[in-house]
């Protein structure tokens, strides 16, 4: 399988992944000793009945994925397996949240796999990824998925650079 979109992004900005354990499960790092830019996506995922359906809106995002982290925990990937990742909602449960379904009611063609800080959850649409605010109650679209991520990337090691006062 090939790489799906989140990997692509972060080895475009970060370079090749460091292959680890994390969690008791294998992953594709980067950063690993910088934890304010530390990402982790878990490999394992096949694309076979019933997942190749089920989430066939991801599957060029995940590629061979089921999960991860990115930027420090900040943005959260769902598990797309039957597999408990501390940290990450399963995307059962994700799409479960209140707000979550508040915004499938709004639009129930966005298909929801990422959050931030169960505040802003991120679904894709047509080639287009959308982010729903739980705190404003707004649902707008971000533009092509591809550069839309790398915009929400940019901004949160931006947030980290002035954190850190680099």
């Amino acid at each position: 399988m090939k790489r799906g979109l989140l990997e692509r992004v972060l080895t475009r900005r970060y370079g090749e992944p460091t292959v680890s354990t994390r969690h008791g499960l294998p992953a594709r790092c980067w950063n690993l000793h910088d934890p304010d830019y530390s990402s982790a996506l878990y490999v394992g995922m096949k694309w076979t009945k019933p997942w190749d359906s089920r989430f066939a809106s991801l599957q060029g995002i995940y590629g061979d994925i089921f999960g991860g982290f990115l930027i420090k925990n900040t943005l959260k990937a769902a598990v797309l397996l039957p597999k408990k990742v501390y940290g990450l909602w399963n995307i059962d449960e994700l799409r479960m949240q209140p707000a979550v379904q508040h915004a499938i009611v709004r639009d129930p063609r966005v298909d929801y796999f990422m959050d931030e800080d169960n505040v802003l959850f991120y679904g894709v649409k047509g080639g287009e990824l959308y982010v729903f605010d739980a705190e404003t109650d707004e649902l707008d679209s971000l533009g092509p998925i591809e550069p839309a991520l790398e915009t929400l990337m940019d901004e949160w090691e931006s947030i980290r650079t002035e954190d850190r006062g680099d």
